[in-house]
């Protein structure tokens, strides 16, 4: 049995399907488990719980042998993700594979980068197989930017900065690849699509697939959290979201890597196949 966290958010749909696809039982803990039913359909068994609540997270541990490690950014995260931790330990988990984050460091002075790094320092500690996905920007983040898209103009921060942007499809492959085969146990994958590329490259290739000019307008790093917290996003987040944008501004983020082929065993996606296939969303 496979333990999924995280199951609705970002990733999870998609990881979920992935490992089922692989003939897998998969539990999934979710706070709404009527909301995490709609979503992920009947093959799931599903655990009401929060990860804030050591006890659900124990009681969903019930028979599982491994378990998928996800959760959203939050200021109290590592204390979160630290309860799955303590809980596999308890209930005989054998295996547990992270999300992180690319250039996850405890000693980071970077929100994420810190907090995700803080959590890997603790599952390598814990005597349990480790597994460490850390997947560079996603593809599905562009879904947010669709209203500047719109507009003819992206408006981030990064200057002449790249990064592998990654389709969350890819990612689950290679997380179910980690959960059910053998092999991948200490390993770190560093997960990414097939080719760096600025904000100057995608409006580009938005120009082309859309057919019309859509541009990349370099801001300050203000202007881009004040446009964030005006939408309604949390300062803290917005900080966060910053320091990605700086980090990729500094060519942190600047690599492609092989790891959805060879783990993942597909070829990954690309920013041209992602905007098509969302094409209406953007028009």
């Amino acid at each position: 049995m496979i333990l999924i966290t995280g199951a609705t958010g970002n990733t999870g749909p998609d990881i979920v399907k992935a490992v089922l696809s692989r003939g897998e039982r998969v539990r999934v803990l979710a706070r709404n488990p009527e909301k995490a039913a709609r979503l992920l359909g009947d093959e799931v068994e599903i655990a009401r719980g929060d990860l804030a609540d050591p006890q659900s997270i124990e009681a969903a541990m019930e028979e599982v042998d491994r378990t998928f490690l996800a959760s959203a950014p939050a200021p109290d995260q590592v204390a979160l993700q630290s309860n799955v931790i303590s809980a596999a330990k308890s209930a005989g988990v054998r295996h547990i594979v992270k999300l992180s984050a690319g250039s996850a460091d405890a000693k980071s002075d970077r929100m994420f980068s810190k907090w995700h790094g803080a959590t890997e320092d603790e599952l390598k500690r814990s005597g349990i197989a480790w597994t460490i996905l850390r997947p560079t920007f996603f593809m599905q983040n562009m879904l947010a930017l669709a209203g500047m898209i719109k507009g003819g103009a992206i408006y981030q921060p990064t200057g002449s900065g790249k990064a592998a942007f990654v389709d969350v499809r890819d990612i689950a492959e290679v997380a179910a690849s980690a959960l059910t085969e053998k092999g991948h146990e200490s390993k770190t994958y560093e997960i990414t699509g097939p080719e760096t590329l600025s904000y100057a490259d995608v409006a580009r290739i938005f120009s082309k697939v859309l057919g019309r000019e859509v541009k990349h307008v370099d801001v300050p790093l203000q202007a881009a959290r004040d446009g964030m917290i005006q939408s309604g996003m949390p300062p803290w987040l917005a900080d966060g979201i910053n320091e990605l944008s700086q980090g990729m501004a500094e060519g942190k983020f600047d690599q492609a890597t092989d790891v959805v082929q060879k783990v993942g065993h597909k070829q990954p996606i690309t920013l041209e196949q992602f905007v098509r296939e969302n094409q209406a969303a953007f028009s």
